[in-house]
């Protein structure tokens, strides 16, 4: 077996140095931008989302335009995940949600808001029948819902627990498979 020499310190220094300068425009990219919203009626103004404080109310319109409030579903857990089919980031988070939608759904109380973005329902039915995902998908068609949690891209998500109060978000894409997120969830399901 080859002997690897070691790396002179200034290589190691520069390439760190390199590594820290990219990292901001990895995370700026690591997400997909959103577009504007369908300008149908107004959007609500842009909110700052805070945790701890009450989640925004929104109203999605689910299949065959069945209008659902956040509100209605206090009591239960909500995790409103923002996305679109087109988003790279919103494909490679998916199979790790599709997991834990599998893992949560044996809850009652555990509701997953699936709310397109800049997006068809009939792109996100075809999406969802390739890749064997079976959540219900929501449309946000005035873009009041994506207004109301200041949506700057996809994916973006939002964790509300059954006093309706926002207890986590991830802007970008999360690792919804990870054993921790699961069991977080698990927690305020069983409070």
């Amino acid at each position: 077996m080859r002997e690897i020499a070691p790396r002179p310190a200034v290589q190691s220094v520069w390439q760190i140095t390199v590594l820290a300068a990219l990292f901001p425009a990895f995370l700026f990219f690591s997400s997909c931008q959103a577009p504007s919203p369908p300008q149908k009626t107004p959007a609500a103004p842009r909110t700052k989302t805070v945790l701890g404080a009450p989640a925004p109310d929104i109203t999605v319109s689910g299949q065959e335009g069945h209008l659902l409030k956040l509100s209605d579903l206090k009591g239960s857990v909500v995790l409103i995940n923002f996305w679109a089919t087109w988003c790279s980031s919103c494909d490679m988070e998916n199979p790790g949600l599709h997991r834990l939608y599998e893992r949560l759904g044996k809850y009652p109380k555990f509701r997953l808001l699936s709310v397109l973005y800049g997006d068809s329902r009939q792109a996100a039915d075809a999406y969802l029948r390739r890749r064997g995902y079976d959540w219900p998908v929501y449309t946000d068609p005035d873009g009041r819902a994506a207004a109301a949690y200041g949506l700057t891209g996809v994916p973006e998500s939002y964790l509300v627990d059954k006093n309706g109060n926002l207890q986590g978000k991830a802007i970008g894409p999360e690792n919804w498979g990870a054993p921790e997120v699961a069991a977080f969830i698990e927690k305020l399901l069983k409070q």
